[in-house]
């Protein structure tokens, strides 16, 4: 089923929010359009926090994460995660890929400088763009570990 953009990206913040709650971490949801995260973590007393930017990748997709360019300028904050949602279809369990923010935008600005050093199929070189992939072609192993793995926000 082909989902909106909006309900893509809405789903994949509530999917966060209930895998927190079931690991005793509250998960709350920042306004709409927030420049930077779209949940706020932290545990029952309040005294560790961390802020996730949210990014969800319908059923229908089968190559990887669209992102703004933005997502490449490192932030220096040890608090601020991207969980990368990977909807898998009404009967399946989605894949949620957990990034120090910093790390992610490491990858994606080499993956994407790669791209560009490789010219179109005619021998002309490529037009940058507003936009960057994280593709399941690019994936490493390291990635891979990512999966599932919410230990890695510190709670």
């Amino acid at each position: 089923m082909k989902l909106q953009n909006n309900l893509v990206s809405a789903t994949g913040e509530y999917l966060v929010c209930s895998e927190l709650g079931q690991r005793g971490i509250l998960g709350l949801l920042t306004p709409k359009n927030n420049p930077l995260f779209d949940v706020v973590a932290t545990n029952e007393t309040g005294t560790k926090t961390v802020h996730l930017q949210v990014k969800t990748m319908s059923s229908t997709n089968k190559q990887g994460w669209k992102l703004n360019k933005s997502i490449c300028i490192k932030r220096n904050n040890d608090n601020l995660f991207v969980v990368l949602v990977r909807l898998n279809g009404v009967n399946e369990k989605s894949n949620f890929y957990i990034y120090k923010y910093d790390e992610l935008a490491d990858v994606v600005a080499k993956n994407y400088s790669k791209y560009m050093s490789t010219p179109k199929r005619n021998g002309l070189p490529k037009t940058d763009t507003d936009m960057r992939w994280h593709n399941f072609k690019d994936f490493t192993p390291e990635d891979e570990l990512r999966a599932n793995d919410w230990g890695a926000l510190g709670f």
